[in-house]
């Protein structure tokens, strides 16, 4: 689950890094609105990373879900949404819990570990059953479209 986490993250990252400059005349291809909603077991999902990862040739877009579940997707700049095309759909939800003395490795052999400069530790866990942050195992698929709504209702199960 670590490793799927950590991928996200990347992605994240490295379409955060690409945000930058890119004004009239540049590479970028055209964008549409894209939102929606995740839920998890029936209830809004808030703090998830949505992230749409392209399985054609456009740009991978991300956004966050607020405490009610609602995301409003962004590629170039905050809430500009995705290109035209299909996607796989990756969710994840990092925690980070101070680990108590209870000594124990817990339910998640593959949780980062850390410590904080009191010597305490803590854990970050995805919250998120970890087939939905694998781009090869997500059950959940969606094509934005380049006219008509592009709203997502996303359902963790």
């Amino acid at each position: 689950m670590r490793i799927s986490v950590l991928i996200v993250f990347s992605v994240v990252s490295s379409v955060l890094a690409g945000c930058g400059g890119g004004g009239e005349g540049s590479d970028r291809v055209k964008v549409y609105p894209v939102s929606g909603n995740v839920t998890m077991f029936g209830s809004p999902l808030g703090g998830a990373t949505v992230s749409f990862a392209p399985q054609e040739r456009q740009p991978t877009a991300t956004g966050i879900t607020d405490d009610q579940g609602n995301f409003k997707l962004m590629t170039y700049e905050f809430g500009d949404g995705a290109a035209a095309g299909k996607y796989k759909i990756l969710i994840s939800k990092a925690v980070v819990a101070a680990s108590g003395s209870s000594g124990g490795g817990g339910e998640h052999a593959e949780d980062n570990v850390a410590h904080d400069a009191s010597g305490g530790s803590s854990t970050t866990q995805n919250m998120v059953p970890p087939q939905y942050s694998s781009s090869t195992e997500t059950p959940l698929m969606e094509e934005v479209k380049a006219d008509g709504e592009n709203h997502f209702k996303l359902e963790i199960k």
